[in-house]
């Protein structure tokens, strides 16, 4: 055989296999590759969310959730005020995480906020959310203090009754 009819012949061989090869999933097993799902998570948002009035029979509840990454983790916490009053007294998140608040101001005709302090002076603030009139749901996002202790949030328009303790880990 000629050397330009054995690179020829070595051509198709490869370009047959290629041919082959692209039929099949990576594997080369025939099964489809499994779907992965991405999640994102916003950095910093203030969307107020459109929400139905809970009846009467739906129940209340407060979810602090955490995992770990870099920079100290997400905390993601659901927190209510239903009669002038949060239902929760502590919300609990790792030091230096990205927190995010989603407020449901349940009260018709009422202001509320979450708003978080170093301690019950208020004096200094750490964040303070936008007030909403209720019935209304909204989104807070922060960053938690670095310095793991008992920190101090409110209602900044109830500031006596709507109080609680926001604890860094």
């Amino acid at each position: 055989m000629r050397p330009n009819a054995v690179l020829l012949m070595a051509l198709l061989i490869v370009s047959a296999g290629m041919l082959v090869a692209g039929c099949t999933a990576p594997g080369g097993d025939g099964t489809q590759p499994t779907p992965t799902e991405t999640v994102t998570t916003p950095m910093e948002t203030e969307t107020p969310l459109e929400t139905e009035t809970p009846t009467a029979t739906e129940t209340t509840r407060v979810t602090t959730a955490a995992t770990t990454a870099a920079g100290g983790g997400i905390a993601t916490v659901e927190i209510a005020a239903d009669n002038t009053a949060f239902d929760t007294n502590t919300i609990t998140v790792p030091a230096g995480a990205q927190v995010t608040i989603i407020f449901d101001n349940r009260d018709a005709g009422i202001l509320h906020n979450v708003a978080v302090y170093t301690d019950s002076s208020a004096a200094e603030e750490i964040f303070v959310g936008e007030t909403i009139t209720g019935p209304a749901v909204i989104t807070y996002t922060f960053t938690a203090p670095e310095e793991p202790g008992t920190y101090f949030f409110r209602c900044d328009v109830h500031p006596q009754q709507m109080t609680g303790d926001f604890i860094v880990e």
